[in-house]
């Protein structure tokens, strides 16, 4: 049990490390290992305690979409960390656009909601595939 604690504290913690520095500049952390280590304690807290009830009460609407409502309580779960981690915060920002053999996107601003969505989304793949690469 206790082994099972330590991995799923220490995939948090790198998987909140290597977002951020997916998205460097939107994932920001001050303290340095400190935070990341109090990020992924209270990550794997929210996760243990809180994220079942989200779970249930959303579980109409995740039954009924097929299962891809779930990021929600990824969501709130993040949503949640940076809140009682104030040196964890999720910024805003704005893409610049690209331009790749044809294909036009063009600059977007994304608000502080759509960050919590694309940090949650990058977080969220960062998680399963830690997990995936450590399992036993």
């Amino acid at each position: 049990m206790i082994r099972l604690f330590f991995r799923t504290v220490s995939i948090n913690l790198l998987g909140i490390y290597l977002a951020s520095q997916i998205l460097n500049g939107v994932i920001v952390y001050v303290g340095g290992v400190s935070t990341l280590l109090t990020a992924a304690l209270v990550i794997a807290a929210v996760n243990l305690f809180v994220r079942p009830v989200i779970n249930l009460l959303l579980l109409p609407i995740n039954l009924i979409t097929l299962g891809m409502f779930r990021w929600v309580s990824n969501l709130v779960t993040l949503f949640m960390a940076t809140r009682l981690i104030p040196n964890l915060q999720i910024r805003s920002f704005d893409f610049a656009g690209s331009k790749l053999y044809g294909i036009i996107i063009p600059p977007i601003h994304f608000s502080a909601f759509m960050a919590f969505v694309v940090a949650t989304i990058t977080i969220t793949i960062t998680f399963h595939f830690l997990y995936w690469l450590f399992q036993d």
